[in-house]
């Protein structure tokens, strides 16, 4: 099985980070929400936080509107050229993408791009919580196995890190991909 690691890798930027400013700009109301992100982020690279309550923080004004999926509807409208060349030329209907954004945010692009094996990160919409494991380095894996079984045959993994280690350690042949370039890397 070939699985593809989402952001910076098929779609050429940070998909969740654009569909925030997406947001952001027909509700001008969210920049006020602006000051937490910055005091987030800023936790997070000083390692105070989590990635998972990052994640959390950072989704929780977003997931409370009423028509956040008309939003997704409209976000790759315009963001679905962003997908990178190089994976449409290499496209196959059973690819999987394995990714820490979150799975109700992707489930429309992959619909569009003809992909059906998707694992990505789950988020209570409700509460904002992320569903454990986080689909974030070691549990890309805890949740590609537990989808798939410990049997489960990794072929080829395509990401856009070097901190994907972890899936690139499972997989037969790992791939870098950087500016719309894949290199093998083993």
């Amino acid at each position: 099985m070939r699985a593809f690691d989402f952001d910076q890798t098929i779609y050429d930027g940070y998909s969740y980070r654009d569909f925030c400013f997406f947001v952001t700009a027909r509700r001008p109301w969210l920049a006020f929400y602006l000051p937490v992100i910055i005091v987030v982020a800023l936790l997070k690279a000083c390692r105070l936080i989590s990635m998972k309550r990052t994640v959390e923080i950072i989704l929780w004004p977003y997931l409370r509107f009423k028509k956040i999926d008309e939003y997704i509807v409209k976000f790759w409208d315009k963001k679905e050229k962003r997908i990178q060349q190089w994976y449409k030329d290499i496209h196959s209907p059973d690819d999987l993408i394995i990714s820490a954004t979150p799975s109700f945010f992707l489930e429309e692009i992959c619909r569009r791009i003809g992909v059906t094996n998707l694992i990505a990160t789950e988020i209570d919409r409700k509460t904002g919580k992320v569903v454990d494991p986080y689909c974030y380095r070691e549990g890309k894996w805890q949740r590609f196995i537990a989808r798939y079984g410990e049997d489960a045959k990794l072929t080829e993994y395509y990401t856009d890190t070097m901190r994907d280690e972890f899936m690139l350690g499972k997989a037969e042949r790992g791939f870098f991909v950087k500016n719309g370039r894949v290199t093998q890397v083993h």
